[in-house]
């Protein structure tokens, strides 16, 4: 089309060259082309034979196939009229050419979407990974397989390992001044209660033994309230259940009780060996004391947890009787206290655990406390 003008011989609106594509000079092959000026035509394709294109849009051609048409207004050469050229092909064609174009596109693009697809699922899972290897050793520090946690392999995981790191030491710190002020409680009550019990009668004794057994059970609190807390504490059961029996051997033997330990495989125990020791040595004590001639300390793993029992083969306690005595300060009668079954419920509870008390096959009374097992 940009060489298309009048001739100044003849007048006559000339193309030449004409466009090059032969489908243009087929007839009726929808590939048409015009030039008019205004409503007058001065050129058209061969193709057209002697029809005239309409406006923008679509038309049907002769043989009923639908065109599609372009329009252009150019200035012509020389006096410089507007002229209007209009294009058109076969609109099967162009759809056909539309998408053999989209193809390749619609690939790409597909390709594309892929790959970024995959960038994301690679990144999230470097970083789910990288958390799940963090929640893990959160786990191991809970189960006390560890003091501190690992470095994070990702930046974004920083800031809460250093966080959780700071509450962890402060937690620490916090258990330390519980034990501290514990301690110097005792210490500061031993002397005056020692005074005390010099200087009292007999009738007043048993006042001042209650009060003991009171304070002892508060500090006992205390204290396990603060070692609770600590999740790298762990105590092999063995050797906790060999000291107990140990220091009740000679009472034991006094009264004619045969004490037998049975550990086997038992895990660790999630907490401090003093707070084990307190539970088990208070049940203990309480066996021996009520038992006829044998007192069973046993101790196995089960569904993850540790399960210690301590039976005898005593008078045992009725069931209606069980719940009353594991409240603070209940008596079975005048020479028995239930403070200890009180003190070992409440540390049990403070570990994370919890005492039952039932019926032994021996006859007497069962004493079980499901606690907490460290992890391997």
């Amino acid at each position: 089309m940009a060489a298309a003008g009048w001739d100044e011989t003849s007048g006559e609106f000339l193309v030449d060259p004409p466009p090059a594509d032969p489908r243009f000079g087929q007839p009726l092959s929808g590939w048409v082309w015009q030039i008019a000026d205004g409503r007058t035509v001065l050129a058209r394709s061969p193709s057209l034979l002697s029809a005239d294109l309409g406006p923008r849009g679509t038309m049907a051609a002769a043989d009923g196939q639908a065109l599609i048409l372009y329009h252009e207004t150019f200035t012509a050469p020389g006096d410089g009229r507007p002229l209007i050229v209009s294009v058109g092909l076969p609109a099967a064609e162009a759809t056909e050419e539309l998408a053999a174009l989209n193809r390749p596109l619609a690939l790409t693009f597909a390709l594309l979407a892929l790959a970024l697809m995959g960038t994301q699922i690679v990144a999230v899972r470097a970083g789910l990974v990288d958390l799940t290897r963090f929640a893990r050793a959160v786990a191991r520090l809970r189960e006390g397989q560890g003091h501190d946690l690992p470095e994070p392999r990702t930046a974004e995981l920083a800031p809460l390992a250093a966080e959780l790191g700071r509450l962890i030491a402060a937690n620490r710190d916090q258990i330390a001044r519980a034990r501290a002020e514990a301690a110097d409680l005792a210490h500061a009550l031993k002397t005056p209660l020692a005074v005390l019990a010099n200087r009292v009668g007999p009738a007043d004794r048993a006042v001042l033994d209650r009060m003991e057994r009171i304070l002892r059970w508060h500090l006992t609190r205390a204290r396990a309230a603060g070692r609770s807390a600590d999740p790298a504490a762990r105590a092999p059961v063995l050797p906790v259940l060999e000291d107990v029996a140990l220091v009740l051997a000679p009472e034991a033997r006094r009264r004619g009780v045969t004490l037998r330990v049975e550990a086997g495989d038992a895990p660790a125990f999630r907490g401090d060996a003093e707070d084990l020791a307190e539970m088990i040595g208070t049940l203990a004590e309480n066996a021996v004391k009520w038992a006829r001639g044998a007192v069973r300390l046993t101790a196995r793993g089960e569904a993850g947890r540790l399960i210690l029992e301590i039976a005898d083969d005593g008078p045992g306690i009725p069931e209606v009787e069980r719940s009353r005595l594991m409240t603070r300060g209940a008596r079975l009668d005048q020479s028995g206290h239930g403070l200890g079954l009180a003190i070992a419920a409440d540390r049990a509870e403070a570990c994370g655990g919890r005492l039952i008390l039932g019926e032994a096959p021996e006859g007497g009374l069962l004493a079980r406390l499901e606690l907490p097992a460290a992890g391997g």
